[in-house]
């Protein structure tokens, strides 16, 4: 079958990305959507095309998540810019029902440059599409590798152009770490760049030059970290001059490997299986909600819980202590945004800990609607890698789906049951025993905040 497609220049979205503060991209980048390849058909293969004002090489992130509660999903896919400014993302709808309404983002480094609703519709033939076939992307020249443990100091090689000037900028908004420096390169060598990952986020000096005889000043104040930088590869742009505008003129990737010795609360993995078991949890108001949450190889992912609009909100990170790839996460409606342990995991080797400030406090119990449920790996909330729904249903309704927990009404019902996944409520006054011992507990002393 031939799928239906729009009149391109009637659905093209264009739209510029806002920039804040001063980063890698001042200017105002720009994407469109091709409307010819919309819709989206609920099958494999499906390939959305698009151009942009972004250099040739730049890699951007398209996203489609859903805004149809009953059938929540999130897709995400990278796309390179070719020498044209074309870009195409391919994803698998095959497992996402026809009608299911979503939203489409194209992102660079943080900044949203395009975004559009769209609707996915049925297949009645064969709707796989053929990725296109795009020129190849021209790298940024210089581009290199710098390896360099947890706590140790990367040289790293900068070459200045024919000004003997250039803006360095190391990470970016989407890894949740951004510095920029202006370096002047005073015997026309070049410049060595010196980056202490002990010092990075924190008051210590970050950025040094190995040259006496060459300068570096920063121009945008790093960002603060809450311990060691993370291992990860994170990209550094050269611009030759005194800004950033345009693309940059060279760049390359620092490789910041994992030392053994280095100390930290969580230990983030870039395993990409992160997600909740299900798509869709039922329960009554003021039970216990059993969430499986599967980490694979990672240690930590972040939890959110709620929105604006649902009137409640929480966030919490969770880390794998006993190497099995999963941890359930079990959230007490009858304690949320009021005195009380919300959240808490089942087994006492996995461990829980709830954002400072980040639950709203309520003066009554979860109201009956629908709740967001977003995961997001390591302990940023800025990328998700999946969604779901909690549906809370009014005390007394017949659930519709199967029963998550069971109500905890007094003393008398002080036990557990692990087999059906229930857990006295806060207000029963003991601590329960799941599966695996004692609850484990975290962020005794709670934090509330209003909404808004």
């Amino acid at each position: 079958m031939t799928r239906t497609r729009r009149v391109p220049l009637a659905l093209a979205v264009l739209v510029a990305a806002a920039v804040v503060g001063v980063g890698p991209a001042l200017a105002a980048d720009t994407a469109s959507v091709d409307g010819s390849s919309l819709p989206l058909v609920s099958a494999p293969q499906q390939v959305l095309a698009g151009h942009t004002s972004l250099d040739a090489g730049t890699e951007l992130t398209v996203r489609l998540r859903s805004t149809d509660s009953s059938n929540p999903f999130l897709r995400q896919s990278t796309a390179r810019v070719d020498d044209g400014g074309e870009f195409a993302a391919v994803f698998d709808m095959s497992n996402v029902p026809a009608d299911t309404a979503y939203e489409l983002t194209v992102l660079y480094d943080g900044a949203t440059l395009a975004e559009r609703s769209g609707t996915v519709v049925a297949c009645d033939g064969n709707c796989t599409d053929s990725v296109p076939e795009t020129p190849t992307a021209t790298p940024i020249p210089g581009d290199g590798i710098v390896s360099v443990e947890q706590g140790e100091v990367a040289a790293i090689p900068v070459a200045t152009g024919e000004t003997g000037t250039a803006v360095f900028s190391f990470g970016s908004e989407s890894v949740n770490y951004l510095v920029n420096a202006s370096v002047t390169d005073g015997d026309g060598d070049g410049v060595t760049v010196l980056f202490d990952t002990a010092n990075a986020g924190t008051d210590g000096e970050t950025l040094s030059v190995a040259d006496a005889d060459d300068s570096l000043t920063v121009t945008r104040e790093e960002t603060e970290l809450p311990s060691t930088l993370d291992p990860y590869s994170y990209e550094y742009r050269v611009f030759y001059g005194d800004d950033t505008d345009g693309g940059p003129d060279t760049g390359g990737t620092v490789r910041v490997e994992a030392n053994d010795s280095t100390e930290s609360n969580f230990d983030v993995d870039d395993d990409p299986t992160l997600g909740f078991e299900r798509s869709v949890y039922t329960a009554r108001q003021g039970e216990t909600v059993r969430m499986p949450v599967t980490l694979g190889d990672a240690e930590t992912a972040t939890v959110s819980i709620g929105n604006p609009e649902s009137g409640y909100e929480i966030n919490a990170t969770v880390r794998d202590g006993d190497g099995d790839g999963t941890v359930t996460v079990l959230f007490d409606t009858a304690a949320a945004g009021r005195r009380g342990q919300t959240l808490s995991t089942v087994s006492t080797a996995d461990s829980l800990v709830v954002e400072p400030g980040s639950e709203v406090a309520r003066d009554t119990r979860l109201d009956a609607t629908e709740y967001d449920l977003t995961l997001y790996r390591g302990t940023a909330t800025e990328d998700p890698v999946d969604i779901g729904t909690l549906s809370l249903q009014a005390n007394g309704e017949a659930t519709t789906g199967r029963p998550t927990a069971t109500v905890s009404t007094g003393p008398e019902d002080a036990h557990s049951d692990p087999e059906s996944g229930w857990l006295p409520g806060s207000n029963a006054g003991v601590l329960a025993l799941g599966a695996g011992g004692l609850l484990a507990l975290a962020g005794i002393g709670v934090i509330l905040r209003p909404m808004g």
